[in-house]
């Protein structure tokens, strides 16, 4: 039997959403009446363009002297320690600057916004590219389960029809799980037997499961202030299976708990291991 879905839950705590961040951005940066020269109107359309790419609107924004860069974190000391590209308004131009631990180069200089916002988004995703991980190894007993599922080594499916479908829902996807859908997506475990800390429970990997959710995810999100995007179902609908933006896997019922972050999430939820009830936020 499915759960039901979470209703009257608070939000007060919660963090910004990618959205909200770049909204605020915008309005604190908008073009003043004139006299007022409290804000570049350069800047203004470059974070207009920006704010139109997929990839930049989907982290966050940040300002510091006419520089706008984005953050995979809302925190100001994560992002000082992410080198990502960065672009400059000038009064009549803009230049993208790539970052290294060898220091600061501009890579393109240009009259348009728009060209520079696309620049800009490329050097940030061929930098988290070659900032790839090594596959992972699995223990040999986790990876018999993965193989029996389906799993096997570069596996690589389709996202398209999944983001298309759970986005038309109201849900948005983020960057860990369509990696992780990548790779997983449509596996079925059967579960079964003794595990460490508990029964080995079935999943089946099939984010369209959730469809009609999103209210609970994106409520649950709220709480512990991270977007939540489903996998799909554990122990036969029972509950869902979600990860937030950092890679952490979660069961999303009228209460949430962690297996913690990937990899060793899936070796956790394979292996039996227990997931660690997230205090205080279960469902009065």
């Amino acid at each position: 039997m499915k759960v039901s879905h979470r209703r009257g839950m608070g939000s007060e705590s919660a963090k910004r959403s990618h959205a909200e961040a770049w909204m605020e951005l915008l309005e604190a940066n908008r073009p003043q009446a004139a006299g007022d020269d409290q804000s570049s109107p350069s800047l203004w359309l470059l974070l207009q363009a920006a704010r139109r790419e997929p990839l930049l609107s989907a982290m966050y924004p940040w300002i510091s002297m006419q520089q706008l860069s984005v953050s995979a974190s809302d925190s100001w000391e994560e992002w000082g320690h992410e080198p990502l590209p960065a672009m400059f308004a000038r009064p009549d131009s803009y230049e993208v600057v790539g970052r290294s631990d060898r220091g600061d180069r501009v890579a393109f200089e240009t009259a348009d916004p728009a060209e520079a916002v696309a620049l800009a988004a490329r050097l940030v995703r061929d930098q988290r590219a070659a900032q790839a991980k090594e596959p992972h190894v699995w223990s040999a007993e986790v990876e018999v389960v993965l193989r029996g599922a389906g799993w096997y080594p570069g596996r690589s499916v389709d996202t398209t029809a999944w983001r298309v479908r759970l986005e038309a829902d109201g849900f948005r996807i983020h960057a860990a799980a369509e990696e992780f859908l990548r790779e997983f997506g449509g596996l079925t475990a059967a579960g079964g037997g003794s595990g460490i800390t508990r029964a080995r429970e079935p999943f089946e990997l099939d984010p369209l499961l959730a469809l009609g959710e999103d209210d609970r995810f994106g409520e649950w999100g709220e709480e512990i202030a991270r977007c939540l995007f489903p996998l799909g179902e554990l122990d036969h609908g029972h509950a869902f299976l979600g990860m937030d933006e950092q890679g952490e896997l979660y069961v999303v019922a009228n209460w949430l708990a962690r297996f913690g972050r990937m990899p060793e999430a899936m070796e956790n939820l394979l292996l039996g291991v227990m997931p660690v009830r997230m205090a205080d936020l279960t469902q009065p």
